[in-house]
């Protein structure tokens, strides 16, 4: 279990309709101290308040959709697939925000094998995904059958959502790369309803295909591709910071946000880093302990579920 900063916590899930959870109902709220068994209400008021929520529910949690549902695939790359699915409208509506992930799982497998896909675009009941085999649960997914099982909607895919949109009229910068590019789209979109200007950096990395490129350029962003984002787009990003963004977003592994980051600290950039989530999930739910790390004050907290802003970048 990793351990962590001290954090503000925020629950993705409060004041949706996904709310109260499990963790409500069993004592360990990351929205509500009162209902983890605190004396005092120290919520951070997210318009709805989530103690009531649960008195009211009376034990009753409302449960993630969970379909079999009709896929085709298509192979973009060496290990690369895009994978179309048609899902019921109410899950499917709720699928293009910023963050927006499902949870997939070959119909021969366990539970166990759910796998997180952040959704790349998501039009009527229609909804892409790119997934890359890198093991036996992704290797299954693209294996040649007609039906998927699909579990959804999940929200927490990127880290620092409120950012994204408060930030209005002004420049928003998008570093991706690999399969980190599945968040950028929705991302763009979410900046250029705001007003904001957005310019993008995209690189291959192991995915072997800058295939989110098309799409952002349909979308009016102005796309830069480059071979590495190590090597030429930590540069790019800092001629784009004398121009002052107002955001900056990075796609893909740790290494790149912390890439990202010193390049920030370094130009003494004010604009603040949002990230695409990398925690291991399996349920989403904040259940089954392996997004899980630790406060210094050692509390748990499940990424699949908090949005949180730490000390330093």
């Amino acid at each position: 279990m990793e351990q962590a900063a001290e954090w503000s916590l925020f629950c993705v899930d409060a004041g949706s309709a996904y709310c109260p959870c499990y963790l409500a109902e069993s004592g360990e709220c990351i929205a509500c101290s009162l209902l983890r068994g605190e004396d005092f209400c120290q919520c951070s008021w997210s318009g709805t308040c989530s103690y009531l929520n649960q008195r009211w529910a009376r034990g009753a949690v409302k449960s993630r959709q969970e379909e079999e549902v009709e896929v085709t695939r298509t192979e973009l790359a060496p290990n690369l697939f895009c994978l179309e699915l048609m899902l019921q409208a109410e899950m499917a509506r709720e699928l293009v925000n910023p963050g927006a992930f499902l949870l997939l799982r070959a119909l021969e497998l366990p539970p166990q094998a759910w796998v997180p896909v952040s959704v790349v675009e998501a039009r009527g009941e229609k909804v892409r995904v790119v997934v890359y085999v890198d093991g036996p649960k992704t290797r299954f997914l693209v294996k040649p059958a007609s039906r998927l099982a699909v579990k959804g909607p999940f929200y927490n895919g990127v880290q620092g959502l409120a950012i994204l949109k408060r930030v209005r009229d002004g420049l928003g910068l998008i570093i991706a790369g690999g399969v980190g590019q599945s968040t950028a789209a929705s991302v763009a979109g979410q900046l250029l309803r705001g007003g904001n200007q957005v310019r993008a950096c995209l690189a291959p990395g192991r995915a072997g295909l800058n295939y989110a490129a098309d799409l952002l350029r349909a979308l009016g962003v102005e796309v830069n591709e480059v071979s590495s984002l190590r090597r030429e787009g930590l540069a790019t990003l800092s001629q784009w910071l004398k121009e002052e963004p107002e955001v900056v977003f990075s796609g893909g592994p740790d290494a790149l946000h912390r890439g990202v980051a010193r390049v920030l600290q370094e130009q003494g950039a004010a604009a603040p880093l949002v990230t695409s989530q990398n925690a291991v999930m399996c349920c989403g739910e904040g259940l089954c302990g392996s997004c899980v790390v630790l406060t210094a004050k050692r509390r748990r907290v499940p990424r699949c579920k908090a949005q949180y802003q730490s000390e330093g970048r």
